[in-house]
């Protein structure tokens, strides 16, 4: 097992190129990852699955509300994955790949994996406050807490404002998910691989991502389809969908981040 002990507060590691081409690969490494830990996967896919499904019924006469909360809870995707990175490196170490090892799997480096999870979490509060600014600036006192999904569905495809709704809540959101995926690509699997500062983590993952951002965007649209259709399918999908990308993401890190 790779690990250091001690290091400076700052240290730069290289970053390789990937292509197109790696995209399905990362995929296919992950699949391999769920057919290897299938019962640990099924079980993070349930939790996932089940605590957005709670979401959707405590918001069940708000759903502007669950579309941003929906959100919000994804921008802490790079965190919350924590356990199936753990999973993945384990199962590329030889090591034995148990859900309750991975579960604490903070432990390997407490201090800056705490850190980065506080910035994640004031960033999906923030979130949810312009999300709510937002729909006020267009919305006002339309009724829309009272509206059904397909009520608030109809709201926003029937009605000049609802599409400008549209636009600018989908703006503002990307602005957040552009941060939360940049810090994200990188900073969690190596502050789990190695005992490395959150300073180093983020440089790394934000020059992981500069040098390969054609490739990035495809691998961001990739995600955002596949976590998508997971929650279009009443959040079902996400049983599956957060494992493999979780694992996926992974090996998309170990291919772009060479360790020295």
């Amino acid at each position: 097992m790779q690990s250091i002990s001690t290091e400076q507060p700052f240290t730069e590691y290289p970053v390789r190129q990937v292509t197109l081409a790696d995209i399905p690969k990362w995929l296919s490494q992950g699949w391999d990852d769920f057919k290897a830990n299938p019962l640990s996967s099924l079980l993070y896919g349930a939790i996932f699955a089940v605590v957005g499904i709670v979401m959707g019924i405590l918001s069940i006469n708000n759903p502007g509300f669950y579309v941003a909360e929906a959100a919000g809870f994804m921008l802490l995707g790079p965190f919350l994955a924590l356990g199936l990175y753990d999973l993945s490196y384990r199962r590329a170490q030889g090591e034995p790949t148990r859900f309750l090892q991975s579960a604490v799997a903070l432990q390997r480096n407490p201090v800056n994996l705490t850190l980065y999870a506080l910035f994640l979490g004031t960033l999906m509060l923030l979130w949810l406050g312009m999300s709510a600014v937002v729909m006020s600036l267009f919305f006002g006192d339309l009724p829309v807490a009272e509206q059904t999904y397909m009520g608030f569905v109809n709201l926003l495809l029937a009605t000049k404002i609802g599409w400008l709704f549209t636009l600018a809540f989908l703006s503002v959101g990307l602005m957040f998910a552009l941060v939360s995926f940049v810090t994200g690509v990188a900073t969690v699997p190596m502050l789990l691989e190695r005992k490395v500062s959150l300073v180093t983590a983020l440089n790394t993952s934000i020059r992981a991502i500069l040098a390969n951002w054609k490739v990035m965007l495809w691998w961001a649209a990739t995600i955002a389809v596949i976590i998508g259709l997971g929650i279009l399918t009443f959040d079902i999908g996400l049983v599956i969908a957060m494992p493999l990308i979780s694992y996926a993401s992974w090996h998309a890190y170990r291919d772009m981040v060479e360790m020295v």
